[in-house]
């Protein structure tokens, strides 16, 4: 080998090497990096169940009951069970401070050609109909007496009675903590009872319950 031949060897040589210096640095390089970055993971919860109002039996039929002290006091008596009326709720979120009732209100008594019975002749005594083990604050209205009824001694299953019939916004039932009722099903029922004067004209009279629940 000539004397040039061995430069250009030596120069061809010591290339190579500062390649493979260059190449060593950045791969030292490469493994010093670290990078973060964030994903955000989102989830929208909707509310899910309801609190539903629900009546199994959509007519009375009340019956006369009449008694010897009603009939001298000049009256009629006629006598029938609301009933299949229950408040569930399954709603996954409750407000702390919510609570609901059902409330009723009734029309006058209508029969084709003749006089209305006043709807403040009909009368109610709510009460719990399954009663549930523990308490969740949930009570039955008070009972009140029709405009021509004899008021029962003693209290109702709802406490006190009152009096002038059922008006817009009695209460059938309510719950003083939705939270409290929360996951239960409530059913109630209602005696009913309408006095009438004994010479109000024979017919087949009709009248709408109309019931609310409402949560405040």
């Amino acid at each position: 080998m000539n004397a040039r031949a061995r430069k250009q060897w030596i120069a061809g040589g010591a290339l190579s090497a500062m390649l493979l210096g260059t190449i060593a640095m950045a791969s030292s390089a490469a493994a010093d990096v670290n990078q973060d970055e964030d994903v955000q993971i989102q989830v929208s919860v909707t509310p899910v169940g309801a609190l539903t109002l629900t009546v199994a039996n959509p007519s009375v039929t009340l019956t006369e009951s009449t008694s010897d002290d009603v009939w001298a006091a000049g009256n009629r008596e006629f006598t029938g069970t609301l009933d299949g009326v229950s408040v569930s709720d399954d709603r996954n979120d409750v407000g702390a401070d919510a609570a609901w009732n059902v409330s009723g209100q009734v029309s006058n008594f209508v029969a084709a050609g003749l006089p209305e019975i006043e709807s403040a002749n009909l009368g109610w005594v709510p009460e719990l109909a399954n009663p549930i083990p523990g308490d969740f604050n949930v009570t039955p209205g008070q009972p009140i007496a029709g405009e021509l009824q004899e008021v029962p001694a003693g209290e109702g299953p709802g406490g006190d009675w009152l009096t002038g019939g059922v008006q817009v916004g009695d209460l059938l039932v309510s719950a003083g903590s939705s939270a409290e009722a929360n996951g239960q099903s409530f059913g109630v029922k209602a005696g009913l009872n309408l006095t009438v004067p004994k010479n109000t004209p024979s017919g087949a009279y009709a009248s709408t319950l109309t019931l609310t629940l409402m949560e405040s």
